[in-house]
């Protein structure tokens, strides 16, 4: 690639306005394109960035200067645009999640492989240096023996939210779920991420508070491949949201995580920089606690696209962000046919 790289954002919504900003903030990266099918929405947001308007993915992929093509819109999209990009040649960066389905997220990372692309996947909130270290003093044995490991995303969303922009959220073919999918994936991908693999799943999930076709609500039971126990609620339907938590609880030891910070930790060492490998320091450098959204995905983005012109594993490739959707989707089964469901891993 060259110097400057040729970007092209798909779809000029919230989540497009966000790559945007996060995008002019980054010197190697120039916005020559913006895809939507909503004029208005896709000409403001190509003014703003100095990139030309298309109406459709395939007129930014025909374009010579995108050499990355970002994927803002609906996640039941995801798979058959980044198959577009991937036989266009464009690497590939999506927002979560990748796939609503494992075929779809399948189908992704195989045309990707196949082009000699990348794929990549927003997770900024593994970014956060308070998470890396956790992750670290949790490898190092500072807790013991993992016994639990807990996960609440409890959120507040309005009726208008869900039938805002088409009513695409709360959809099974667009949204591909509701508050598990959607709101709570990053919770989801970190308790995943900190204590490895789920086994097995035990789930409920209702729709309480809202006129959408999916769940506003879910609770779930895990038990990890490690022995552990542990619960995932996620709900969008409360008067208000709080922060999200991550409990880890072990022989030794325990933390809580909120809003992806420590705020309680005891364990058999202290919790401090001397964990964070050099690549967790290149991660999280330039990390505030006072960050407004869109600079995580900043510099996440920023990696990704050194990792595209190095020949790199961006962070994070599609064989590991899928994880965290094989795991909701378990909880879905779960619900569906009251059973306990096995979680599918696949090599990453």
């Amino acid at each position: 690639m060259a110097n400057q790289v040729g970007i092209g954002i798909i779809g000029a919504g919230v989540i497009g306005q966000i790559h945007a900003f996060a995008l002019g903030g980054i010197e190697e990266a120039k916005i020559v394109a913006v895809a939507d099918i909503r004029e208005d929405a896709g000409r403001e947001l190509a003014e703003k960035t100095g990139a030309q308007w298309y109406s459709s993915i395939e007129e930014v992929l025909a374009n010579p200067e995108v050499e990355v093509v970002t994927l803002a819109t609906p996640s039941g999209l995801h798979p058959e645009q980044a198959i577009l990009a991937a036989k266009a040649g464009k690497h590939i960066i999506t927002e979560k999640p990748m796939a609503i389905s494992g075929e779809g997220a399948t189908k992704m990372i195989n045309a990707a492989k196949e082009a000699g692309v990348h794929l990549a996947v927003i997770f900024q909130n593994r970014l956060t240096p308070d998470v890396l270290k956790v992750k670290r003093a949790i490898e190092a044995g500072y807790l013991g023996k993992p016994v639990f490991g807990n996960g609440y995303c409890h959120w507040h969303r309005t009726q208008e939210y869900y039938d805002a922009n088409g009513g695409w959220r709360g959809t099974w073919a667009l949204d591909g779920g509701g508050a598990l999918i959607n709101q709570s994936i990053h919770t989801i991908d970190i308790l995943q991420w900190l204590l490895g693999p789920v086994d097995t799943v035990a789930a409920h999930a209702a729709t309480l508070n809202h006129d959408i076709e999916t769940e506003d609500a879910a609770s779930a039971s895990l038990r990890f491949k490690s022995g552990a126990l542990g619960v995932i609620q996620g709900t969008t339907a409360l008067d208000d949201s709080d922060p999200v938590k991550v409990d880890i609880l072990g022989t030794a030891g325990h933390v809580r995580m909120e809003n992806n910070q420590v705020v309680s930790w005891k364990g058999t060492h202290d919790l401090d920089d001397s964990l964070l490998t050099d690549e967790d320091r290149a991660l999280s450098d330039g990390w505030r606690a006072d960050e407004r959204f869109g600079e995580p995905h900043r510099r996440q983005m920023q990696r990704m696209l050194q990792a595209f012109a190095n020949g790199t594993e961006p962070p994070f490739p599609g064989e590991e962000a899928r994880k965290a959707v094989d795991l909701i989707l378990a909880i879905y089964e779960s619900d569906r046919t009251g059973t306990r469901v096995s979680v599918p891993h696949q090599e990453s």
